[in-house]
């Protein structure tokens, strides 16, 4: 199984046209219902165990809920034309200590798919120009436009997504070889 590099130690190059913000927001758009795709049947328990000590496939999904006040604050910054953006909390406070393996999916998926919607909406009436806006990325330390950073927010969501997927799978693995052992 291949690892998945860290989010911080991720690269990127920011090149792609403005014709591709549509198709951006649309993968956007789809971050919560594939969210709920990935995490439907499995129980809770799989969902709230955290694996090798990691994050819990809750905390992921958690975790994309607690960055959309960045978010909205970086829409702003763009917005205002400011010329570096906020920095994001690099130790993940809000997730460390935001308690979502005892919250209910249901409601991590509840607000996901709300501020991806307001979000989404916000964008969506965004002209060529607003979204050629550019600015600094404090970790990056490189220019984005904002067609550039709804890339890197896109790219965020999935990594998250296949950590969630992994916690999953290590989390059903565990439990079917404690099964096992316990039968024999």
């Amino acid at each position: 199984m291949i690892e998945i590099r860290p989010w911080v130690k991720r690269e990127f190059s920011f090149d792609q046209p403005i014709d591709v913000f549509p198709a951006l927001l649309e993968r956007l758009r789809g971050t919560p219902a594939r969210a709920r795709e990935l995490i439907a049947g499995v129980s809770d328990q799989v969902l709230a165990a955290r694996p090798k000590g990691k994050w819990s496939a809750k905390d992921h999904l958690g975790h994309l809920v607690d960055l959309q006040p960045l978010d909205e604050h970086r829409l702003h910054e763009f917005l205002a034309r400011t010329p570096a953006l906020s920095p994001a909390d690099i130790s993940n406070r809000a997730t460390e200590h935001g308690n979502h393996r005892q919250t209910a999916c249901a409601h991590i998926l509840g607000r996901l798919r709300i501020g991806r919607e307001e979000l989404v909406v916000k964008l969506d009436v965004l002209t060529a120009e607003e979204v050629g806006i550019s600015a600094v990325h404090p970790r990056l330390q490189k220019p984005m436009r904002m067609l550039d950073w709804i890339y890197f927010v896109t790219e965020h969501d999935d990594h998250h997504l296949a950590k969630a997927r992994r916690a999953i799978f290590w989390a059903q693995t565990s439990e079917r070889m404690t099964r096992e052992d316990e039968s024999q």
